[in-house]
């Protein structure tokens, strides 16, 4: 996948963002030690902003927490695709690693209904 350069400018370093409008993208050498690791899904709000996390339970001792800002448009393409696109690349930008996280009946529910859409 191709990074945009706009993105590569605002996502530095140990942090996840939003890219191309339906992936998550984590910039990060820390990336799952497993292939279809458990995930948890958080949502919550910051200073009016809507918060994604994914807890993926790849280490019991030590679950790997994504963190991100989402927007409407974004909240719609994942939830007509019942999935949220992670990839992991590294510093330079390489890609890492892939992992999609399936999402529930109810977090598509919560999620359209924290960002103002409509369920369907």
């Amino acid at each position: 996948m191709q990074i945009p350069e706009d993105f590569k400018s605002t996502v530095k370093e140990g942090q996840c963002g939003v890219c191309c409008e339906r992936y998550v993208v984590c910039v990060t050498e820390d990336y799952p030690k497993v292939d279809r690791p458990p995930v948890d899904l958080e949502i919550d709000r910051e200073s009016g902003m809507l918060v994604v996390r994914n807890i993926i339970k790849d280490d019991p001792d030590n679950p790997l927490v994504l963190e991100y800002f989402v927007d409407k448009k974004f909240v719609d393409e994942i939830t007509k695709a019942g999935q949220i696109e992670v990839i992991f690349v590294s510093p330079s930008y390489a890609e890492e690693k892939r992992l999609s996280i399936k999402l529930e009946k109810e977090d598509v529910r919560l999620l359209r209904r924290e960002a103002g859409l409509p369920y369907y």
